[in-house]
């Protein structure tokens, strides 16, 4: 119990830390941040989330803050293993979403487009294949 106790954070520093991720990136809203923050509250300490959000704030490529709680280098070591498991990719087994390689091999082949990683997709081909069978029923 002591142990939970001590990785949840308060109300006080997630208002703290979304102001000033807010101030780095004033394109992410704090109200956003606060509800991502409250989301995981309790799966890592203040300072490793300090540390991993102002690392991703600071990344010109991250756009929005949801990578702020996937797994990555922006973690310290000692908090990678308490971080939520990011969501599965719903078209390839075993690959997380967020960065799936098998998505990113289909865009590269040009099956998928880009904005579709880790998301479901299929072809509009496919779909117009599948449609027809069903009709010839």
């Amino acid at each position: 119990m002591a142990e939970r106790i001590l990785k949840l954070i308060t109300e006080q520093q997630a208002r703290a830390l979304a102001y000033l991720l807010h101030e780095t990136r004033p394109d992410w809203g704090v109200q956003s941040l606060l509800s991502l923050i409250d989301k995981h509250k309790d799966a890592v300490k203040i300072g490793a989330l300090t540390i991993a959000a102002m690392s991703k704030a600071l990344e010109p490529s991250c756009k929005t803050p949801a990578p702020i709680f996937h797994p990555g280098t922006h973690w310290p070591v000692t908090a990678r293993t308490n971080l939520p498991k990011p969501e599965p990719c719903p078209d390839h087994i075993g690959e997380a979403a967020h960065n799936c390689r098998c998505c990113h091999a289909d865009v590269r082949a040009g099956l998928r487009p880009s904005q579709m990683i880790g998301k479901h997709y299929t072809p509009q081909a496919i779909y117009d294949a599948m449609k027809a069978s069903l009709e010839d029923q």
